[in-house]
């Protein structure tokens, strides 16, 4: 649960419980790796590590979101980057791609997303010097001046997303359980203010105009959530679309790409995010 939500929450008397000793729940009773709890209200905000239980699983795509820093970097280099002013940057493209100055002077550069079979989430990224080589190939790429930067830290973190790609915050006044989640990446000032409050309205049966927000639900998941489909089906389809606007980008950043072509992929990577 974020850090914020978590306070706002917490006002209301409820105690916060980490998820990774929770087994299971259900309405009125939370049973974590050593003691059984009896609570009113069950609050299950674990975004993208929400696949690990059974009653979220279909209504949550982790993924997996990749981050890499440079060395310090020289006043000049900054200059020529064109960041002096510690703005943050973020392409147009469909895949995402994202950067800021540090308060250290380093460069922090994120993109893209992994998705392993089964929606498993990761937390560990052991295999860092094989997984963060696109990310690095593209940040040489969009700035070559840092072509002979070292890049010496590289970590990731799992996010959700929902079918509908829309953040959500739920309650359901019969069962006493809610959720708040599906960010895809925006996940720091949304968990952190927007949707605490919204969900902290919802239990407390508030009629506001945040709980009356396109976001908010009342009910259950299943009434309101759209599900992701079984697998396979859910690895193929995203490692398809993944490749899909991979290839897109390629061809659009090569000047050399036909006109018929452009439009053709274009065309295709439309069609391909119409499914998500």
């Amino acid at each position: 649960m974020a850090a914020g939500l978590a306070k706002t929450v917490e006002r209301l008397g409820v105690k916060i419980y980490s998820k990774t000793a929770v087994k299971s729940f259900k309405s009125g009773q939370l049973t974590t790796e050593k003691v059984t709890i009896n609570a009113d209200i069950i609050l299950p905000c674990t975004e993208g590590f929400g696949c690990e239980k059974p009653s979220q699983k279909r209504f949550v795509l982790p993924i997996q979101s990749l981050i890499i820093a440079t060395e310090p970097l020289s006043d000049d280099l900054w200059q020529e980057i064109g960041l002096n002013n510690n703005e943050t940057f973020g392409d147009a493209s469909r895949l995402s791609t994202y950067g800021q100055r540090t308060a250290d002077n380093r460069l922090v550069f994120g993109a893209r997303g992994t998705y392993q079979f089964g929606g498993q989430p990761k937390a560990r990224f052991d295999d860092a010097a094989t997984t963060f080589d696109a990310t690095e190939r593209l940040l040489r790429e969009a700035l070559p001046m840092l072509a002979s930067a070292d890049i010496p830290h590289r970590w990731g973190g799992t996010l959700g997303i929902t079918r509908t790609g829309a953040p959500h915050a739920l309650f359901d006044r019969e069962t006493g359980i809610g959720y708040a989640g599906g960010y895809g990446g925006e996940g720091v000032g949304a968990s952190n203010n927007l949707m605490a409050r919204t969900l902290v309205d919802l239990v407390l049966q508030k009629d506001t105009e945040l709980a009356g927000m396109p976001w908010a639900y009342r009910g259950t998941l299943k009434q309101h959530i759209k599900r992701w489909e079984p697998e396979p089906l859910r690895w193929l389809g995203y490692s398809g679309i993944l490749k899909m606007l991979e290839y897109e980008e390629e061809v659009l950043n090569n000047p050399q790409s036909p006109r018929w072509k452009r439009r053709t992929v274009n065309r295709l990577a439309s069609a391909a995010i119409g499914l998500m």
